[in-house]
């Protein structure tokens, strides 16, 4: 009886072992872990997260609306009003994953966003694309889109003015490891912990950027407790090129790779830093939502190196930046701007005497000439629509006087 019963009480002991062991199993992973899992995730598809305005540009005028993508400035509303890239909705980037704003953004898409010079769109890209969404942040927002400075909305980068500080090219090994951070966001399902991870972020107050002189001034104050951990995300090869005194190197696309991430220490300021604050913000912006304490530097190397080969990239130059039309009230000439400001092209009436004859002329002028597309009837190859594209003019009447007299001509034959 007595063995017996020793035999039941070893069984029920190993069946709680197992139960135990069972219920440990299925326990949920930590909100650090799903967001690093996410950010792992999204960075293994190889993200593209930025394309040029000219591509933009391009897009949107090649007479396809069908592969236009859905264009959202995140300025503030103000800001929108006076200016924005034709078609744009307006959701400000602090607010971009709000379940009611999430739900007016087509996940069968393609999304364009952008800021004022790269910064906060990079932020609402990169948040986006983490809850799925197919996006692309636009190189240098408003800033690589317009030259109107009222548009702009603030100061636009001058390549002239960079401080120029010293960069150092010896390696800085990472040698300590720490904890991850104890991240806690309330939520239950692995998308509400992500979605919840980046509005706390969003909402927190948290400025997005830190100037290459502000930096500067904390590393040079001699006061070494205040000083922040200093992340390049760039490449191996351009680390070594040069980099801020100081900063360790894990390239952006490494972010998610927990063995990465205990480089990094959970309770200490961290300044990211990239080319032209493009990656760095995305850097900041999956850092931040994993539970780090990460600015990013304002225009990354370019805006701490005035040496062309430190930066490793090409540099933002106001005077070649396009000059795109824009809607809104302040859209006074900028190229493709309101119906109200813009250039229109406006015939000037002459005549031209040719032989026997006297030919009545209209001259139109169209400033540059992107694209000119004549459609063609299937049928018979009869020209049934001409459309020009120009970026410094509203070419609009013109097509409609160009397109009545080739219906005209077509009629007479």
């Amino acid at each position: 009886m007595r063995r017996k019963l020793q035999l039941i009480i070893a069984t029920v002991a190993i069946l709680s072992l197992l139960m135990t062991g069972a219920a440990l199993a299925q326990e949920p992973d930590s909100d650090f872990e799903v967001v690093r899992a996410k950010v792992e995730e999204w960075l293994a598809s190889q993200p593209k997260p930025v394309i040029a305005a000219d591509a933009v540009f391009e897009n949107l005028s090649d007479g396809d609306e069908s592969n236009d993508p859905f264009i959202i400035s995140v300025r503030a509303p103000d800001i929108y009003e006076m200016g924005h890239v034709p078609g744009a909705v307006n959701i400000p980037w602090k607010e971009i994953v709000k379940p009611e704003n999430l739900e007016e953004i087509p996940t069968d898409q393609p999304i364009v966003d952008y800021c004022y010079t790269g910064h906060t769109g990079q932020v609402a890209m990169t948040s986006l694309a983490l809850l799925d969404y197919d996006v692309q942040n636009m190189k240098f927002g408003m800033m690589g889109w317009t030259q109107n400075d009222d548009v702009l909305g603030l100061e636009r980068f001058d390549p002239e003015t960079v401080p120029d500080y010293r960069v150092e090219t010896e390696v800085n090994e990472a040698t300590e490891t720490y904890d991850f951070p104890e991240l806690d966001t309330g939520a239950t399902t692995e998308d509400d912990i992500v979605r919840s991870a980046l509005d706390n972020y969003l909402s927190s107050g948290k400025a997005p950027t830190i100037s290459a002189e502000a930096l500067f001034e904390n590393l040079s104050d001699g006061d070494e407790s205040n000083d922040p951990v200093i992340l390049s995300v760039r490449s191996p090869e351009h680390y070594e090129i040069g980099h801020i005194p100081g900063a360790i190197n894990i390239p952006w696309t490494k972010l998610g790779d927990p063995d990465e991430l205990a480089k990094l220490p959970p309770d200490k300021p961290i300044v990211a830093y990239c080319y032209t604050g493009h990656t760095g913000q995305v850097a900041t912006t999956m850092l931040n939502a994993m539970g780090y304490d990460v600015t990013n530097l304002k225009y990354g190397m370019m805006g701490w190196s005035a040496d062309p080969d430190v930066v490793a990239t090409a540099i933002y130059d106001p005077a070649t930046s396009p000059d795109y039309r824009i809607e809104g009230t302040l859209a006074d000439g900028a190229p493709m701007a309101d119906d109200a400001d813009m250039m229109s092209v406006l015939p000037v009436a002459s005549e031209m005497d040719a032989g026997d004859y006297t030919w009545s002329v209209m001259s139109y002028d169209l400033g540059v000439v992107s694209q000119v597309t004549a459609a063609v009837a299937d049928e018979d190859g009869t020209i049934v629509r001409i459309t020009i594209t120009s970026p410094t003019a509203d070419t609009t009447a013109l097509e409609e006087a160009l397109t009545a007299m080739m219906e005209a001509y077509v009629g007479a034959q």
